[in-house]
């Protein structure tokens, strides 16, 4: 109708009532990156933290047997440390994963469940053939040094090795694949080095996967 005059109220980004496309962007890249480090199962730091408690325990355990002649395993003292740390540690990890998982369910959650069940059954293997080689009358360098010092890396290892290869989980592989060699080396430096190439073999892979996670998580 001729008078009468068509307005546009279409809201502009000078109207100030629209988010501008590149904040949106932004804000968006930052709810990620915050979801994924509030959601992560093994906080970096809870990692690092892992590795200074196997370096005291493995040191403890290698300093009360380093002068055992003959070899007769390690003190009582140093495996009560080792399990005080140990339960700690594991004290700690649990509580940060009940966080991180309370009310949350799914697929990867459940898997993740699975593979901790898978590892904690590995681990029965070095104490069964522990038990085997004690039975048959295996020295006590073997039964109260070799075999548990470099046993659990090389089974346990190997477990995770495998989970971490068929999730193409790089960090986590070569971790394991650390542990594994750690482990190997452990079998042939004596039953009192075994301890502390153990040691030294799973605080370097622990601060490597440390260093990897957190180092995904900056570019997340």
């Amino acid at each position: 109708m001729q008078g009468t005059r068509y307005i546009d109220e279409t809201p502009t980004a000078d109207d100030g009532d629209g988010l501008d496309p590149l904040e949106a962007a932004r804000l968006l890249a930052q709810t990620k990156r915050d979801a994924k480090r509030q959601f992560n199962l093994s906080p970096p730091w809870v990692t690092a933290f892992g590795g200074a408690v196997i370096l005291v325990g493995y040191g403890a355990l290698w300093l009360s047997t380093r002068n055992q002649h003959p070899y007769s395993g390690p003190s009582a003292g140093a495996i009560v440390l080792v399990y005080v740390a140990v339960v700690g540690s594991i004290a700690v990890s649990a509580k940060i994963y009940q966080r991180a998982t309370a009310g949350v369910s799914g697929p990867s959650v459940r898997q993740q469940r699975v593979e901790g069940v898978a590892i904690l059954i590995s681990y029965l293997g070095s104490p069964v053939i522990q038990g085997a080689m004690k039975h048959y009358g295996a020295s006590h360098a073997i039964v109260y040094g070799v075999i548990p010092a470099a046993g659990p890396l090389i089974i346990v290892g190997t477990t995770v090795l495998g989970i971490a290869g068929s999730k193409a989980d790089w960090p986590q592989f070569g971790a394991a694949l650390t542990v594994v060699i750690a482990g190997t080396v452990a079998l042939f430096v004596g039953p009192s080095a075994a301890w502390l190439a153990a040691g030294i073999g799973l605080c370097i892979a622990v601060a490597g996967y440390a260093a990897a996670t957190g180092k995904r998580l900056g570019r997340a």
